[in-house]
């Protein structure tokens, strides 16, 4: 009867080891923080939510007269340009400025609700080199994400492959709120788009570029990154970037996004001190698993 007893219960250890190894680490125990790698996989969602329709919108806007007024599927926009956004143009010649306005509220490509204006200030059609083209963003609200931004683009004219090359200057703040604790964050970025298809078109769908460039990010005016962007492959597709690397610097740490080898998925690849994990684009959350404590962007060292 002892013999039958220790069996029963080496079995029962067996079963409840099996189950433990099966089961997923149990997340509820580990703190929301916010991470670098997470921020910035959300500062890539919440730009593409108004990059692909400013995208449009100055395609469009070379070909628009003064005093017009657009929206949803117009023929200088695009099949895929939001119904929900409107443009207007001020000007029938160079320079010219185009306005959309999402003051009403707007959800589009990203699922992300857009709230605001903004502004494309155009000295030459951008078909032409030399061509600059200014973005402003106004009271602007990009999902939970308080959005100020400017950037610069100017047209470089084509290179040896006969791809548009377009020279881009950004400073943008985005102020949110997670945990309890407020976020600022400033980004500053120099680089170059490369686009491969879709630059004379006005539809997004066809869009395909690379994203070269570096600049820095700043967090609550005390923590200080490095971000260097190395051929970050946009075709809008997909919704999610296709390939491509992002490192994130402070220090002597360092840190790397790898969006793959140009399948369109939900994943990037988060490697940090030798170790990597998974991390989900839509969400802009490490995948369930994920069990790294103390991991937060103040940290010095470790997972920030």
């Amino acid at each position: 009867m002892k013999t039958i007893k220790i069996i029963s219960a080496v079995v029962a250890l067996a079963l409840f080891m099996a189950g433990c190894e099966q089961s997923p680490w149990n997340t509820d125990e580990l703190s929301e923080n916010v991470t670098m790698a997470e921020e910035e996989v959300a500062s890539l969602k919440s730009a593409e939510a108004t990059d692909c329709d400013v995208d449009a919108a100055k395609f469009g806007g070379h070909l628009m007269k003064g005093g017009m007024m657009a929206g949803g599927q117009y023929l200088f926009l695009g099949r895929n340009f939001p119904p929900c956004a409107t443009v207007t143009v001020e000007g029938d010649d160079f320079p010219k400025t185009i306005t959309i306005d999402y003051t009403e509220g707007c959800t589009g490509r990203m699922g992300l609700q857009k709230k605001g204006t903004l502004t494309i200030e155009m000295s030459d059609t951008i078909l032409n080199e030399g061509a600059i083209y200014t973005v402003t963003f106004f009271d602007m609200t990009i999902g939970n994400r308080e959005v100020e931004k400017t950037i610069v683009f100017e047209n470089l004219g084509q290179n040896d492959e006969g791809n548009w090359e377009i020279s881009m200057e950004m400073l943008s703040t985005t102020t949110f709120e997670k945990e309890g604790e407020v976020f600022i964050i400033v980004r500053e970025f120099s680089g170059i788009q490369e686009w491969l298809a879709g630059f004379d078109t006005p539809e997004t769908a066809d869009d395909q570029f690379l994203i070269n460039g570096s600049g820095t990010i700043t967090v609550n005016e005390e923590l200080k990154f490095e971000r260097t962007v190395t051929d970050l492959k946009i075709d809008r597709a997909c919704k999610y970037p296709l390939s491509g690397i992002i490192e994130i610097t402070r220090g002597d740490e360092t840190m790397t996004i790898d969006f793959g080898a140009g399948e369109c998925d939900n994943i990037a690849l988060v490697t940090k001190d030798g170790e990597s994990e998974e991390i989900e684009l839509n969400a802009c959350k490490f995948r369930e698993g994920f069990n790294r404590h103390e991991r937060h962007m103040k940290n010095n060292k470790g997972w920030w």
